[in-house]
């Protein structure tokens, strides 16, 4: 099948200034309390957001994942700190120089990963950092991906269930996509032997939102120790299915509908990844905002939807309302987090 192009088009730097004003909207949506600051040099924090460069115009990643995680943290005490390529860049923003950790969880937002790539870009991550990300986990380290963006960075095979972007310029809504993950597309390595695929049936075309209910397993350390109800709705986007390979271990945190997982805990090395597909962080008011704002609408056009398309998917996603509310969502992305830095600090 016809990979995503990779040359840098008119059709790229349209995207580039939608990226901005979408940029632009969320931020005002999701962040206008907080006073971000993306640098590259070492930090003393503990946790690390990563944004790409290329929002670092204006102030902040385009993402409600990342500030979200920012005010969950803050609920647990914990400091953070946005970075960008050029951290991960370094081998010495991960480790001292007698090789401890400098920092214990890393978080990757949903978003458009192929674009974080300095093959992509000519400014991104390279392939040094991703040995950096893969040596900091089998150290010890903790990382948090949402969505199937960041899911696919460390699965071996990526099926994106959609037509790519210019496809559905043209209304060519039947194409789908199998492609290689990021880092193995990228750099020839994976992490999670399996496949993300996705969206889920219910959210295609891409980009629609729903809540939809995702069955906790009670086995799973994350759903015990919260105490966490039996299903819970959560925010979904191009959220995919996590399907393992026989011999890739996965602790599922939760299911799809359909019975595929939703969240699971990779081991890699002493550390762990956690890939949360749904963004049970991104809700409420947050949540509510970008649904109903003109953000949304702009990404659908984008992604070739008519204006009866449009129509049709605010109707949808307008009956679909958070049936269990904000609570249990954010206590379940806050378990996360706390897990992933309790496990990172062992």
């Amino acid at each position: 099948m016809k990979l995503l192009k990779r040359s840098w088009t008119k059709s790229h730097q349209r995207d580039l200034i939608f990226f901005i004003f979408f940029g632009i909207t969320l931020q005002i949506l999701s962040c206008a309390s907080h006073k971000v600051e993306i640098q590259s040099m070492v930090a003393s924090e503990e946790v690390m957001l990563f944004s790409p460069i290329e929002y670092q115009g204006i102030r902040v990643g385009m993402y409600a994942d990342l500030h979200s995680y920012m005010d969950i943290a803050k609920e647990l005490g914990i400091s953070t700190k946005i970075v960008d390529h050029r951290f991960i860049n370094r081998r010495d923003s991960f480790f001292e120089k007698d090789g401890q950790r400098r920092f214990k969880v890393l978080i990757f937002s949903g978003g458009e990963s192929y674009r974080w790539f300095n093959q992509v870009t000519g400014e991104g991550i390279t392939c040094e950092g991703v040995r950096n990300i893969l040596g900091f986990i089998k150290s010890g380290g903790s990382i948090i991906g949402m969505c199937a963006a960041s899911s696919s960075l460390f699965a071996s095979t990526k099926e994106f269930l959609n037509p790519d972007l210019e496809e559905a310029r043209r209304g060519e809504w039947g194409k789908t996509h199998r492609l290689s993950g990021r880092f193995k597309e990228f750099c020839g390595v994976s992490v999670f032997k399996g496949t993300v695929r996705g969206p889920q049936e219910s959210n295609r075309p891409y980009p629609t939102i729903l809540f939809l209910p995702i069955k906790m397993n009670p086995e799973n350390e994350i759903v015990r120790e919260a105490n966490l109800p039996p299903i819970i709705y959560q925010y979904v986007v191009g959220s995919g299915s996590l399907i393992p390979d026989k011999s890739q271990l996965l602790d599922v945190v939760g299911w799809f509908p359909n019975g595929t997982a939703a969240i699971g805990i990779v081991p890699y090395g002493k550390g762990r990844i956690i890939l949360s597909n749904p963004h049970p962080n991104v809700t409420g008011k947050r949540a509510e905002q970008i649904r109903k704002g003109m953000g949304w609408e702009e990404h659908a056009r984008r992604w070739g939807w008519t204006d009866e398309m449009v129509r049709q998917g605010r109707k949808k996603m307008e009956e679909n309302a958070d049936p269990d509310g904000p609570e249990p969502d954010w206590a379940l992305a806050k378990a996360m987090l706390s897990y992933a830095y309790r496990k990172a600090s062992q």
